[in-house]
């Protein structure tokens, strides 16, 4: 009877729990302001969750943490959450509202405000259970809230420890650290800078590539190597080079990207060089400058593509596509084929056969339709594309 009893007790226990979570879910959509009131009612903290409906990490958190039991249980009983389409008319408006306190560079971004809209922290990117119900915790501690971490960094900013977790706060709200950095380093005797902690605090908080800061670094690679790593030091370096440049590539800002650039040009190590290759061809593709694309490929392709197989075929196909200067066709002929020499197929010997047609090269056309078709059937694919180019190829005069 005893053992039934229990049994039926934890069958109840477990009903609570679900009813519990089922009445009290966590980020749902709704009115911002709605929450807010809702906030100053219960004086509880708020946190916004934005999200974008493509975003396969916010999918998954939905699915999975936001809907775990212990997750929902405790941020039901602390806070009042709401989850926002960051890119909906009212998401906008309400990064544009807030675009002080914090900035939504990513998705999911999970804002934490007191309910009088006092930004306490933040952070972004996919969470496991575990350190979503951590970072919520901490920032229920005033200790942990970004105007405390503030205040204490400015009452000592001599203090690396302190800057250092500012830094954090302040990297996690989106925004750039590199004045707090700055404002630590005043503090410090250029000779002493040269330990593991130190360079966490600069590694963390210097993030434009045109701080001077960021220049030190570069000149003291291996006093600062000898402090934490030379690996670590390397992977700073190619990081701010990434970090400044890419999204204006992927955005197509060639007046940006040209400002900063020389910043990394100045650096000098093959891996930034090969970046920059990589952006410049990428940047004058997208913009369709073409001159600068030539340039830029004629002079760098052997140095720095000469042995990846992908991007000697993607730029040998712009230049089928978009080149038309017969030395220039040449040097693409040549990328090709270098390209066929690693790793043979199909695609390749069509490319070739395509550019060999482009400056009339009628033989050598025929040649490689004939290998791309040949490849093609031993590996039992089609050869309808062989077939098409061979016959354009005898048709043409």
């Amino acid at each position: 009877m005893n053992k039934m009893k229990k049994q039926l007790l934890f069958f109840f226990l477990l009903l609570g729990f679900s009813g519990f979570a089922q009445s009290n879910m966590i980020f749902k959509d709704r009115n911002y302001f709605e929450a807010q009131n809702e906030a100053k009612e219960k004086n509880k903290p708020l946190v916004v969750m934005f999200y974008a409906n493509w975003c396969e990490h916010c999918k998954k958190m939905k699915s999975s943490v936001l809907v775990d039991t212990d997750v929902v249980l405790f941020y039901g009983s602390n806070y009042i959450t709401v989850a926002v389409d960051a890119e909906s008319e009212a998401g906008n408006a309400l990064k544009n509202k807030f675009n002080k306190l914090f900035k939504v560079r990513s998705y999911p971004t999970f804002a934490f405000l007191s309910n009088k809209e006092v930004y306490l922290g933040g952070f972004s990117g996919e969470m496991k259970k575990e350190s979503f119900l951590e970072e919520g915790n901490k920032l229920l501690q005033n200790d942990n809230q970004y105007e405390t971490l503030k205040a204490v960094f400015n009452a000592e900013p001599s203090n690396a420890d302190k800057c250092l977790k500012f830094i954090t706060a302040v990297r996690k709200a989106g925004f750039d650290a590199t004045e707090v950095t700055q404002k630590y380093l005043a503090t410090q005797a250029k000779e002493n800078l040269f330990t593991e902690l130190n360079w966490r605090v600069m590694a963390n908080g210097i993030n434009t590539i045109e701080a001077p800061e960021f220049q030190f670094i570069l000149d003291h690679q291996t006093e600062f190597g000898k402090a934490a790593s030379p690996s670590r030091v390397e992977k700073k370096i190619l990081f701010m080079v990434q970090d400044n440049l890419r999204a204006y590539v992927d955005a197509s800002d060639t007046l940006n990207y040209n400002k900063r650039r020389p910043y990394a040009e100045k650096i000098h190590l093959r891996k930034t060089d090969s970046m920059l290759f990589k952006y410049d061809t990428q940047i004058y593709a997208n913009t369709q400058d073409w001159k600068k694309y030539v340039a830029v490929t004629q002079a760098k392709t052997d140095e720095f593509a000469a042995k990846d197989s992908n991007q000697l075929v993607e730029i040998a196909s712009v230049y089928l596509n978009y080149i038309k200067d017969p030395i220039a066709l040449e040097k693409a002929i040549n990328w090709i084929q270098k390209a066929i020499e690693i790793s043979e197929n199909a695609e390749k010997h069509l490319v070739a056969a395509k550019l060999y047609l482009k400056v009339k090269n009628k033989a050598k056309a025929l040649e490689e339709a004939e290998k791309a078709k040949k490849w093609s059937a031993n590996m039992g694919w089609s050869t309808s594309e062989s077939d098409k180019i061979i016959q354009e190829i005898k048709a043409t005069k």
